[in-house]
């Protein structure tokens, strides 16, 4: 897993609870957790809401080893929130996930998510400057590059805003990674793609060709748009719209790529 963050977000959760010892049995996991911060459970509303330094796939899955299940409706912070959007990847293999973009400052954006079905190993990670998925990832265009620099790490100065460096999967082919950017703005982003790699971005170090315009990081695996999202509170969806399937049906099936209009497909990670 990438290196977390330490500064805290909000995450709120519906999950699935009948009574008391559903709450407590939830908080019994999530309390004393190094990184999380808080812990706030409504019954009635079936809501969990946890401030935490964690990614939320990490805390789904605590909330989840209680045999409940969950789904993240909102993503925020205790201060005022600037944005947030999400980009759900898939591409032509196996590899899909989603991404949450929270900017919780003028010069701080939190990158949240989690991608299956990668080899094991480093992939690189960017913005591209196109929302155009038309020719899959290929038409996406080049890296997000407003101050026309030359590619870096993303703790550079010079370096593409789109530079978000590399996320490491494990074994079974996941990465899970929570990213500090002081360059990403959510404002700027929306409308654009995310796209991750299958090889290691050398963060322009590795004096190949390549290496100060896209890191040499090899093809493109999976892509998504980047959309505006639901802050804390701002979702109360229950049945959804398009397709009339209830929250926990559309929790059954894939985010993105194939099966996603199918039911009764395995759950892909929230």
């Amino acid at each position: 897993m990438a290196k977390k963050a330490e500064s805290c977000s909000k995450l709120e959760f519906a999950v699935q609870m009948s009574c008391d010892s559903c709450v407590q049995k939830i908080r019994s996991v999530l309390d004393g957790v190094p990184g999380v911060r808080s812990v706030d459970i409504d019954l009635q509303q079936g809501a969990v809401l946890v401030e935490a330094a964690l990614t939320s796939r990490e805390v789904q899955d605590l909330i989840e080893s209680t045999g409940r299940r969950a789904v993240l409706k909102g993503m925020g912070v205790s201060e005022q929130d600037l944005g947030v959007a999400v980009a759900m990847l898939a591409g032509a293999g196996p590899v899909q996930g989603v991404v949450r973009f929270l900017q919780v400052s003028e010069h701080r954006c939190l990158i949240d998510g989690t991608i299956d079905g990668l080899q094991p190993g480093t992939h690189g990670l960017h913005i591209h400057e196109l929302g155009d998925l038309t020719q899959d990832c290929l038409s996406c265009g080049e890296h997000f590059n407003p101050h026309g620099k030359e590619h870096g790490g993303p703790q550079d100065t010079e370096r593409h805003v789109g530079d978000l460096g590399n996320i490491t999967a494990g074994s079974d082919g996941r990465a899970s990674f929570r990213l500090d950017d002081p360059q990403v703005k959510v404002w700027d982003v929306i409308g654009r793609s995310l796209v991750v790699d299958s090889g290691e971005d050398d963060l322009g170090l590795g004096g190949h060709p390549l290496s100060k315009r896209t890191g040499n990081s090899g093809q493109r695996l999976a892509c998504g748009i980047i959309a505006r999202s639901a802050s804390l509170f701002q979702n109360p969806k229950q049945i959804c719209a398009c397709d009339g399937v209830t929250l926990w049906e559309e929790r059954d099936r894939p985010l993105a790529g194939p099966g996603r209009r199918v039911t009764n497909q395995p759950a892909a990670n929230l």
